[in-house]
């Protein structure tokens, strides 16, 4: 060896960085300690230039840095060393990336629009390449040159930067971060980053707690603070794409703009799919804005849990979220206030603790709480769609407000206002199974609103509210509803006015836990889904005997309201149901579906009903689209018979005209002569693009009466909206949640041309209506 050599390899011996040392060549690791500095055709730059060009490059043999013949690739790591700037011309894939990171280096890394793929680490180092570990730099621009400009984190299990050699330092650099570790590999951050914006796209990510000082230092993301380019309020963004998970050991400072305090990021987007995994005890996220629509999962830790939570005076509330998890043995303080449109779903021994919580269940789809019983402050049901399941006994210590949708008890038991301090306040919706009902404190002064009791009569249909209206003493209220299918006919007994009872629902309410007294109450159950030829025919009766108190007449054709007045004495010990002094009928069918589509044989008209009960035949009516012509009967179907499961028919029109606009639409017809109509349908016919979906208005002209909506197949009317605007655009009506009375809407219209616009989800339809 001569002097020459032997300096130069004496020098790189306390310079060099060593990467992997294997304990079959330890000895001759400590001798030639050169000779892993770095990687056997690592490259690093020789000067400035474009990535494709070979010529700015030198690769390492493993012992000497010779000459390139071509660019670097996914299995070589790369030096971009001193004063040299790295500039990519197309998308480029590297193992490992090592830029200089000393004062004044300059920029070091051009992305200029393009993405990176690394399949190693991302570090820096001081003096010539390899040089030792360093901090990140903060020159300008350091690497750059976009949002559009990013590394993209690619290939197995690893930790991507390591603490003392990168940092958030790098406070100008205008690149993105992109996560796609394969699925199932995790990828670990051990020291701060900082850029414009970050996305855990596939795979895991670990953002690790600094436990080597106390109190522990989160390894923060973070991004530009180049108020002159970026502004001065909050900015960055943070996405937790569907199939991504990103987990923090962290408290406070998981993600901002800056530490200061004062600057939070813009937005932490937790996408449908996408899994937030919070190990801390109090973890917390400087962002203005949260969209939490994926899956929170709290977990680890030896002490109480809080909620995410923010502490920025510019950054939001993270209070409306979709799935929430508890793992472990740690119980979790839920916030003041939570909008939930997913689940809470308990895994380990620690419990939700909800009783401050004012917990709002939002969305169209069902929604559980498992493995616990809901016990929370406040409770508000505003669904427009789906059914909650509490899965157990379902607690309320104070309010409960239901403004619409459904919940199904399962049996369960539904206690309201145990702490005495709250009521039930109702607008709409309904439950149903419910084991018992107690309402405890229940007030004064009874109305619609605060004691209406929507049961939902899951073997006649309808929901069965009960209203109890007039003065209490107050004290506690508990209702059983006992549920049978069908009614008893003539049924023999009279009530106390002399007046024959010929019909009883079998379905019945019972009373209990309230306190006595002679004060007068009026007793209000619905028949809702019962057909009733005259509200006045209906009355409360007893199961087999007449009811205590007095009968009212019967009030409001579309509640159905079968009233009677009493005291509240009188309520204990007796069972009430719906009746009537004439034979009412449960409804024969309830209607699913109508439907029709044009064949080579003819018009082909199907329909679908949920149930059938005592019912005789379908007759199927026509119409080519005037109504002057009015609805022509084309032909009977039998009824197959009673079911409880759905049933579909069909009818086959030979007669029509091809290529001609038909409408459709049912008449069911029950052994007694009642009957029902279905919705309309119209034909489409392979001349009018099928493929083309439409609203159809149905008559259009339009000038009194019953105005059929036809929705496209692929839109749910449930999450529709109605929006009616005139010939200028401007809006005259809604937007407004859709019902099947659209015509309402119309009656103090005049005469003029308007667009009736339903959207839902992404789906939006607008159709012209002549109103004449």
């Amino acid at each position: 060896m001569n002097a020459n050599y032997f300096s130069a390899f004496m020098g790189n011996f306390f310079s060099c960085r060593i990467y992997r040392i294997f304990l079959a060549v330890v000895g001759v690791c400590l001798i030639m300690e050169a000779c892993f500095s770095q990687e056997i055709n690592a490259y690093k730059t020789i000067a400035s230039g474009d990535f494709p060009d070979f010529s700015i490059w030198n690769v390492w043999d493993g012992i000497t840095w010779n000459p390139a013949t071509s660019k670097p690739d996914q299995t070589n790591d790369i030096y971009i060393d001193q004063t040299h700037t790295l500039r990519l011309t197309g998308n480029e894939a590297v193992k490992s990336v090592f830029i200089n990171a000393q004062k004044e280096a300059g920029q070091k890394l051009n992305l200029d629009g393009n993405n990176l793929d690394i399949y190693g680490t991302l570090q820096a180092f001081s003096g010539a390449a390899p040089g030792t570990p360093d901090n990140a730099w903060n020159s300008q621009n350091w690497i750059g040159n976009s949002v559009n400009s990013t590394l993209t984190f690619k290939g197995n299990s690893r930790t991507l930067i390591e603490k003392n050699s990168w940092s958030a330092q790098t406070t100008q650099s205008r690149f993105s971060v992109i996560f796609e570790p394969d699925p199932g590999e995790q990828f670990v951050l051990e020291a701060p980053f900082k850029s414009l914006s970050f996305t855990v796209r596939t795979g895991t990510v670990l953002q690790k707690v600094d436990a080597s000082v106390t109190p522990n230092v989160c390894f923060t993301l973070s991004f530009n603070t180049e108020t002159t380019v970026y502004g001065v309020g909050p900015f960055g963004e943070f996405v937790i794409e569907s199939g991504g998970t990103f987990i923090s050991e962290c408290n406070a400072n998981i993600l901002n703009r800056s530490t200061s305090g004062t600057i939070s990021a813009l937005n932490f987007d937790l996408q449908n799919g996408g899994v937030l995994i919070l190990e801390g005890s109090t973890p917390r996220i400087e962002a203005s804005n949260f969209q939490l629509n994926g899956r929170i999962i709290y977990r680890g830790g030896t002490g109480p849990k809080s909620f995410l939570s923010s502490s920025y005076a510019d950054a939001a509330t993270p209070s409306s979220v979709r799935d929430v998890e508890l793992q472990g043995n740690q119980n979790l303080l839920l916030p003041p206030a939570l909008s939930l449109f997913g689940n809470l779903e308990k895994a380990g021994l620690g419990n939700f603790n909800a009783t401050g919580t004012t917990l709002t269940l939002l969305g169209g789809s069902d929604q559980e709480m498992l493995g616990f019983p809901l016990v929370v402050s406040d409770l508000e049901l505003n669904k427009s769609g789906g059914i909650f399941y509490p899965n157990d006994n379902l607690t309320i210590q104070r309010n409960l407000t239901l403004i619409q949708g459904n919940m199904d008890l399962e049996g369960n038991d539904l206690l309201i206002n145990t702490e005495l301090a709250g009521q039930l306040t109702y607008a709409a919706g309904s439950w149903k199974n419910v084991g018992q009902l107690t309402y405890f404190g229940i007030p004064t002064n009874l109305d619609g609103s605060n004691s209406t009791f929507p049961f939902e009569d899951t073997q006649n249909g309808g929901i069965r509210k009960v209203q109890l209206l007039g003065t209490s003493v107050g004290g506690n209220l508990s209702i059983d509803f006992t549920e049978f299918k069908g009614a008893e006919y003539n049924s023999g007994f009279f009530d106390y006015d002399g007046i024959e009872i010929l019909y009883r629902l079998f379905s019945y309410f019972q009373f209990s836990d309230l306190t006595s007294s002679g004060n007068s109450v009026e007793l209000r159950i619905s028949a809702a889904n019962l057909i009733v030829d005259d509200v006045d025919d209906l009355r409360i009766v007893g199961t087999g005997y007449a009811a205590p108190g007095t009968t009212l007449p019967g009030l409001d054709p579309v509640e159905l309201w079968a009233r009677r007045e009493l005291t509240f004495a009188d309520l204990l010990g007796v069972n009430f149901t719906v009746g009537s002094f004439r034979t009412l009928s449960i409804l024969p069918v309830t209607w699913l579906e109508v439907s029709s589509k044009s064949g080579n044989e003819g018009n082909q008209i199907s329909w679908k009903v949920a149930m059938e009960k005592d019912n005789l035949l379908f007759e199927v009516y026509r119409n080519s689209g005037n109504l002057k012509d009015g609805w022509e009967k084309i032909g009977v179907v039998n009824s197959i018979g009673d079911t409880d499961s759905p049933r579909g028919y069909h009818f086959l029109d030979t007669s029509r005209k091809r290529f001609t606009d038909y409408f459709y639409k049912i008449l069911q017809v029950d052994f007694t002569g009642r009957s029902t109509w279905s919705g309309v349908t119209k034909v489409v016919f392979p001349s009018e693009n099928p493929g083309k979906e439409q609203l159809i208005l149905f008559p259009n002209p339009y000038h009194s009466g019953d105005l059929d909506l036809i929705l496209p197949k692929s839109m749910d009317a449930a999450k529709g909206n109605l929006m009616i605007l005139d010939a200028q655009g401007k809006v005259i009506v809604g937007p407004s949640p859709l019902d099947q009375n659209i015509a309402r809407h119309l009656l103090n219209l005049p005469p003029g041309i308007y667009l009736i616009r339903i959207s839902s989800d992404q789906q939006v339809y607008t159709e012209r209506l002549i109103r004449n």
